[in-house]
Order: structure tokens, then C-alpha cells, then sequence
């Protein structure tokens, strides 16, 4: 158990919190949100479901995402970027490792971390975007090792599903492709050109302002990530529909409007990469953590 600070760059600035965590060592985290935006708020990952406690202490199971497994995950990571031992170093009077994570491509981000050497556990993560500007910094600022009551993880009695979720924030992972596209009745979104070392990690669908679900899936390679959306028609409908409401890029709406073959749109900042691109089969959005111009590549190179 432990305090951490994190700090996030934003557009205005740098937003900071500082959370208490505690972990039972079999995979259930508790993370308890003392200050900052989200001050108040409990984050529950227990027997695989996430749970948000809301200020009021209502609880909510967030949409599922597959986690990946960890050894697999941190293959790719050897696999796709320069990983380096960068010597010991002393954080909260214990032994700690450096590793450096660099890119291979201009258009992916880096990662440096600290890590307890008698633990695994990571002390110090410090995340960079392509440019090199840093995206965030979480450290412990007081740990300790010591046994957790089983109470503390145990999953909400009577936690409701995430409702009002709609667009992007909606997404949850399904076991294949053929899932996916039955659900939706559509395809899943299939770009000619992927990044290297990004493969498929999840299939998912997404629900729309009109209650709609249509596909989405994510590439990742290890470290990067970006989620393709085709935004929502009426399944059998095909072709391109209404622009939505609400401003920007990625806008998931009820419809109304027309959208122009063609229309492509970008914005890009510290954070993530949102590219919107309209073909004569479908309005796809994608959201990731590369570069936008190779993420254009991508979002360019669908039907």
C-alpha cells in the first residue's frame, strides 16, 4: 500500500492528484482519489470487472476491456522498442532499477521507469509523447509491504452497469471478429496499412448517442495503442450518416446532416491523436497514442 502523486499534462497546464493505493499481490487494486479533479472518486479492479465509486458512493461497473497478459505485453515491448538497462538508483530508501523504453519510430512514444528490485513493483513511471514532451508522471511517494484485508477488494454488492456511456467511452472487448460483426451486423474495421509491431489486442463494439452498436477494434504494440470506430448507422444501412452533436472531431451523436466522402479531419496534442475520415462505406474515427500523421496512414488506408 502506498501514496502516489500523478501528474498529467493537459492542454492548460499540468493537472496533478494524489492517490492512496493499495494492491493484494493477486491482481486487485484499490486506488483511492485524495485530491484532484477526480478527489473522491474509488477505483475498484477486482475478478476482472472495474468498478467506479462516484463521489455520491455510488457504484458503477465500467465497460469491459481485455487487459492482455502481462508477459505478452511486455514481449511486444522488448520486440518493438529499444528497452535498456539504465543502473540502480534509490527511491523511498529502496533498490530500484532503471529502464529505459525508447522509440523505434519518430512516430511512437517512450517510457521511463523505476522499478523495486526486490518487488517488481513500479516506483516511478514517467510516459513521453512522440515529440518528446512528457504525458505524465506517476510516483510513489510512500510504499510499504504488508498484508491487505481481503474486505478491501471485495467487488460492490448491487454495482449497476455503465448506462449513459455513448461514443468512444463506451467501448467494451468481445472474444472475436465474428462476434463483433455479429452484434453489429457490420464489419470490423480492417486498415491496408498497420505500423509495425501493431497487431489486433481487442475487439470491441461502440455505443451510439442513439443507442446503436457498431464496431471498433484496438492495435497496440506494447506500449502504443489506437482504437478504430466506425461511427454509427442503423445496422444494414451502410455508407456515411449525419455528423452527430457536439463539437470536434469526434462527435457521436444521433445523426442529422450529411457527411461528404472524403471529409477528413485531424487534431493532435500532448495526449492523443483523433482522426476522422469519411469513405463511401463508413465514418471512421480513430483515437491513439502515435503520432497523427502515421495515424492518418492508417485511418486513410480503409475501405
Amino acid at each position: 500500500e502506498g501514496k502516489k502523486r500523478t501528474t498529467v499534462t493537459a492542454q492548460s497546464g499540468s493537472v496533478s492528484s494524489q492517490v492512496t493505493v493499495s494492491a493484494d499481490g493477486r491482481g486487485a487494486v484499490r486506488r483511492v482519489f485524495e485530491s484532484g479533479p477526480a478527489e473522491g472518486v474509488i477505483l475498484l479492479q477486482t475478478g476482472g470487472t472495474t468498478y467506479q465509486r462516484s463521489r455520491d458512493g455510488a457504484y458503477q461497473a465500467l465497460p469491459a476491456v481485455e487487459a492482455g497478459d502481462p508477459a505478452a505485453i511486455a514481449r511486444q515491448i522488448v520486440a518493438n522498442y529499444r528497452v535498456s538497462f539504465g543502473g540502480y538508483a534509490q527511491m523511498l530508501s529502496r533498490k530500484a532499477v532503471l529502464i529505459k523504453v525508447a522509440a523505434r519510430y519518430p512516430y511512437n512514444p517512450s517510457r521511463t521507469l523505476l522499478i523495486d528490485h526486490a518487488t517488481g513493483l513500479i516506483l516511478r513511471d514517467e510516459l513521453f509523447a512522440p515529440n518528446g514532451k512528457r504525458r505524465s508522471l506517476s510516483e510513489f511517494i510512500s510504499v510499504r509491504f504488508v498484508p491487505q484485508p481481503a474486505s478491501s477488494f471485495a467487488p460492490p454488492a448491487g454495482a449497476a452497469p455503465t448506462s449513459t456511456a455513448y461514443g468512444p467511452a463506451s467501448f467494451s472487448s468481445r472474444s472475436s471478429a465474428k462476434a463483433v460483426e455479429s452484434e453489429t451486423g457490420r464489419p470490423v474495421p480492417t486498415p491496408a496499412h498497420v505500423p509495425p509491431g501493431f497487431r489486433v489486442t481487442t475487439f470491441g463494439v461502440m455505443t451510439t448517442g442513439s443507442g446503436w452498436k457498431t464496431p471498433a477494434v484496438r492495435y497496440g504494440d506494447g506500449l502504443a495503442s489506437f482504437t478504430i470506430f466506425v461511427r454509427g448507422s442503423r445496422p444494414g444501412l451502410g455508407g456515411p450518416r449525419g455528423r452527430g452533436r457536439g463539437p470536434g472531431p469526434h462527435r457521436f451523436g444521433r445523426g442529422g446532416g450529411s457527411d461528404s466522402v472524403g471529409d477528413f479531419t485531424s487534431e493532435e496534442d500532448v495526449q492523443r491523436s483523433v482522426i476522422t475520415h469519411t469513405t463511401r462505406s463508413a465514418v471512421y474515427i480513430a483515437i491513439g497514442d502515435i503520432a497523427a500523421s502515421e495515424l492518418a496512414r492508417v485511418v486513410r488506408s480503409l475501405p
